[in-house]
Parts: C-alpha cells; sequence; structure tokens
C-alpha cells in the first residue's frame, strides 16, 4: 500500500513541475506559444546577423562555399533550439513554463553571442600589423568564444539545469562564428564546459569564490589551447629546434587568447547578473548571500522590536536549511526565508505568545475567537507589504505568503467550540455549529520545496516549546505528527515534494531539533553561609 501511495504522489510531483507555481493550472506559456515563438526567432535574427558581423573578416578562400549559404546558419540555429528545448524540459522544465523566463534565457544567449561577435571582430579589427596575417583567416576565433558566459549566468539565475541545457545550446550555436575546419574542436570544448561550469557555480553565493570557480572551469579552455599546440607539433615535419620556437608564439596567442575569453566571460556574467535580476525577478544565490546577513536592517527590527519572533526565525531558518541540504533544495533560499517568513508579526507583537512576557496578560483573553484569527491572519499580508517595502527577492515574498498555506488555527477554533458548548449549556440547547473557514489562513499553499520546508519548520519549532523533557525520542514523534498533519491536511498538494523527500525532511528536524533542545545537567546550588 505505501508503495502505491509513493507512485501516486511521485507522478502529481512530475505533474506539479510542469505548472506554474503556486497553480494548479497547465500553462506551458503563460501568455501563448506564439508569443515565445517570437522570442526564439527574434533571437536566431540577432545569432544570423553576429554570424555575419564575425565572417565578414574572414576572408572567403579560407572558407568553405556552403558557409556562404543562409541554409547553414539556419541549420546551425535550429539544431541548438532543438538541444536547448528539449534539455531544458529534462532538466529544467520550471524554466518554460513562464514567458518571462523564455525571454531571460534567450537575452542570456543574445548577450553571448554578441560578446562572441565583438571578440572575435574586435581582436581581427584592433590585431597589430604583425599578427593581422594569422588572425584575419579565422584560426583562432576558437579561442575567442565565450564558451563560460551562456551556462554561467543560466545556472545563477534558473539553477544548474537550464545552465546545462543553455550551454549545450550555446555550444552548438558558436559554430556560427568559427571556420569550419575548428568547428569539432569549439564543439566539444562548448560542450565540455556546459557541463562542468553550472556543476561548479551551482551553490555559489559569494563573487569572489565565483570569480574563482570561473577560472577554474575555464582551465578546459586552456586544454584546449595545449592539445591544439600538441596537435600541430605532432604535424610538423621534424622535430627541431626551430620548428618548436617557430610553434611557440602561435601557443602563446592561443593562451592569450584563451585568457582574453575567460576574463570577457567572468567580466559579463558579473555586469550582467544584477541586470537580469532586476528585470526579471530572478534570484540567484549571491543576491539571496547579501539579505542573508543578520544585521538587514528588517531584522534588526525584528530583533529589537519582536525578540521572540526573531529567535523563533533562526531557529526555524536552522532547521530549514538543513532539511533543504538533505533533499537537495537550496539551503540558502531556505535559511532567508526561514528569516524572513515572519515579519508581519512586527506590525502587532504584542499579539503573539512568543513576545509576550512571563505572566503577562494575553492581548486575545477579552476578544472573539474570530477577531483572535483576524489579527494572527493579518501579520501574512503585513508580512507581504513589508517584503515589497524592503525590496525583499520574489522567492522570498513568496515564502512570507504561503508559510502557513491554509491551515487552520486550531487554539482558537478549538477556543469557538468550547465557547459554543458553554453557550448550549447556558440555554439548554444544542451547540450552534462553528464554521472553520474564519479560523484558516488565506493561502496560497506552498508552491516551492524551499516555501514547503520553511512552513513545515514554522509549524514543528512553534510546538516544539511545548516539550518539558526533549528527549530524541520525545522529539521524532512530534516531528512525525505535525508533519503528517500538514500532509494529511492537504497543505503540500502544490509542494513538488515525494514521500521519500518528505521522510528526509522529517529525519533532519529531528536531528536538528535534539541537538538544538537538547537536556543540561542542573548545577548544584551554592552552599548556604551560617550567619
Amino acid at each position: 500500500m505505501s508503495l502505491q501511495i509513493s507512485k501516486s504522489r511521485l507522478q502529481r510531483v512530475v505533474r506539479l513541475r510542469r505548472r506554474r507555481p503556486g497553480t494548479g493550472e497547465k500553462v506551458p506559456f503563460r501568455n501563448g506559444a506564439l508569443l515565445a515563438g517570437s522570442y526564439v526567432v527574434l533571437a536566431a535574427l540577432f545569432a544570423l546577423a553576429a554570424a555575419f558581423v564575425t565572417r565578414r573578416y574572414i576572408p572567403a578562400g579560407t572558407q568553405h562555399e556552403a558557409q556562404l549559404y543562409l541554409g547553414v546558419e539556419l541549420t546551425i540555429l535550429a539544431a541548438a533550439f532543438v538541444c536547448g528545448r528539449l534539455l531544458l524540459g529534462v532538466l529544467a522544465p520550471e524554466a518554460v513554463a513562464r514567458n518571462s523566463r523564455v525571454l531571460m534565457l534567450l537575452l542570456a544567449s543574445v548577450f553571448s553571442n554578441a560578446l562572441a561577435a565583438g571578440l572575435a571582430a574586435g581582436s581581427m579589427h584592433y590585431a597589430p600589423d604583425q599578427l593581422s596575417g594569422p588572425l584575419a583567416n579565422g584560426r583562432f576565433i576558437p579561442f575567442l568564444v565565450p564558451y563560460l558566459f551562456l551556462p554561467v549566468i543560466c545556472t545563477l539565475l534558473a539553477g544548474p539545469g537550464a545552465g546545462v541545457a543553455m550551454g549545450v545550446a550555446g555550444a552548438v550555436q558558436n559554430l556560427l562564428f568559427v571556420p569550419e575546419e575548428t568547428g569539432l574542436q569549439t564543439a566539444l570544448v562548448g560542450l565540455a564546459t556546459a557541463v562542468a561550469a553550472p556543476l561548479l557555480v551551482a551553490r555559489v553565493h559569494r563573487r569572489w569564490r565565483l570569480v574563482r570557480l570561473c577560472l577554474l572551469a575555464g582551465s578546459l579552455q586552456l586544454l584546449g589551447a595545449l592539445s591544439n599546440a600538441i596537435a600541430q607539433l605532432a604535424t610538423l615535419p621534424e622535430y627541431t629546434r626551430t620548428s618548436l620556437s617557430a610553434l611557440l608564439p602561435t601557443f602563446g596567442m592561443e593562451l592569450a587568447l584563451t585568457l582574453l575569453s575567460v576574463a570577457a566571460s567572468v567580466a559579463a556574467v558579473l555586469v550582467l547578473l544584477g541586470f537580469f535580476e532586476h528585470v526579471f525577478g530572478a534570484c540567484s544565490d549571491i543576491r539571496l548571500a547579501a539579505f542573508a546577513d543578520l544585521g538587514h536592517p528588517l531584522l534588526a527590527r525584528l530583533a529589537l522590536e519582536a525578540p521572540g519572533t526573531y529567535h523563533h526565525s533562526i531557529i526555524v531558518a536552522t532547521l530549514a536549511a538543513d532539511a533543504a541540504e538533505k533533499i537537495g533544495a537550496d539551503p540558502i533560499l531556505a535559511r532567508v526565508g526561514g528569516y524572513y517568513h515572519d515579519i508581519g508579526k512586527l506590525s502587532n507583537p504584542d499579539a503573539f505568545t512568543e513576545n509576550a512576557g512571563a505572566g503577562a496578560p494575553s492581548v486575545h483573553d477579552g476578544i472573539a475567537p474570530s477577531m483572535s484569527a483576524i489579527i494572527l491572519a493579518a501579520h501574512v499580508k503585513d508580512g507581504v507589504g513589508l517584503a515589497m517595502d524592503y525590496a525583499l527577492p520574489a522567492q522570498i515574498r513568496r515564502v512570507v505568503e504561503e508559510h502557513h498555506g491554509t491551515t487552520r488555527m486550531a487554539w482558537f477554533y478549538d477556543k469557538a467550540l468550547r465557547l459554543a458548548e458553554e453557550r448550549a449549556k447556558e440555554t439548554g440547547c444544542a451547540p450552534e455549529p462553528v464554521d472553520e473557514n474564519p479560523f484558516r489562513y488565506a493561502g496560497p499553499k506552498p508552491s516551492f520545496a524551499e516555501s514547503a520546508i520553511v512552513s513545515l519548520a514554522d509549524s514543528v519549532e512553534a510546538a516544539s516549546r511545548s516539550l518539558s523533557r526533549p528527549s530524541p525520542a520525545a522529539v521524532e514523534k512530534l516531528v512525525g505528527s505535525v508533519v503528517d498533519g500538514k500532509v494529511a491536511d492537504g497543505q503540500l498538494s502544490d509542494a513538488p515534494l515525494t514521500m521519500r523527500d518528505v521522510a528526509d525532511v522529517k529525519r533532519a528536524f529531528a536531528s536538528s531539533l535534539s541537538t538544538i533542545l537538547h537536556a543540561r545537567i542542573p548545577y548544584p546550588a551554592p552552599p548556604e553561609k551560617n550567619g
């Protein structure tokens, strides 16, 4: 039976990954395939124009006649589109769920083509006289192709799956800018970079580390230059000192152009990353790291005005990051989401028990349960407003909005039931039914993995305060009860989590909470002094 449930859940997760986040509506392209197709056509036309700018610097006598025909370029572009679309559908289906993401990836491809055309044409136009001959025949253009730019920036903006897919498409598209005889070398270096670069920069969250890893990925291009030099050496008629000395300037030129390509790619990523994040609402781990600073003004306000909520948020962030690491989600996004998920409580911190002093009267004692539910539900909308005022990333705003889903406020709902029973005893009538809808949050439910993890961590941390003796067994039982209750209530129905993911999250929560809530031995009281 459990195997059937797991398969059913897995099928639902696959379907959810092809839907727009937050809804059950299937939308291959939110504004229609026609608009997305126009994006593709415009990107292809720009690639053709960039290829023409590059090829006009290459004499026709050094190229095959077929390269002048438009059909060759169109075939290359069609192959690049097919490779990219198929790989995106397998590795990053969420990247093609919205037209804005399609446009973002295509615009990154446009910048890659512009960078390739600019490097190739510029180097040949401004080359010194003694180098203009070797550069003019196009043999050195493969060393100027910005292999790193497209896979790296797509990985930072849309994940490693999108980085690999767009990197492979870019490796095919780079054939537009190189001579026919160097096409194999260009494709091999491009494919190797498309696979290696996303794996290296997938979890980078510091700019200096990004530069270092990009330089490491750029070593593949250096290997390409070295292998090309060795191939040239093997074709020499005799291995003499004169022949080797004649080969060194060529290898030096290849090495210099490769370093120029890597430097230009890294610089373009650093310059354009902020532009893509601002225009398309994407959020890289580098940007998220800036909001992970506990000195952020919003977190400083939370620590000062709602210290109990601040402490709760720190623990939720720790639990969420550990669980996200366990299931392969983004731990930085989960941690930052945990920090900010309850910022809405700043509007009325005293209405929440964690901020009330010991023995202080509760603001909910003298009001109706339905009014208390309205006060509690308001902190979600207030949090979204604060997130917009402080320009938090879109993913963090979604965590704030979704962290309660449509959960029922059980304490106030039970209080309403008790009051109804008491009134029934006084009047001698049957208890009036209590509508639970006013006691549920408005939602929406968590729509992505990190949001679901923060939602679960929020409930688990709040429930853990009721443990008088937090033994590992008691913590594990509590975590299982809370998470299973969320699943039974349907709060994870829109989240792409499998049953195995949920089980791993429970184990991660239990392990982290047992460490946080570990019991301490009582210290002996100081001896009383006589007299």
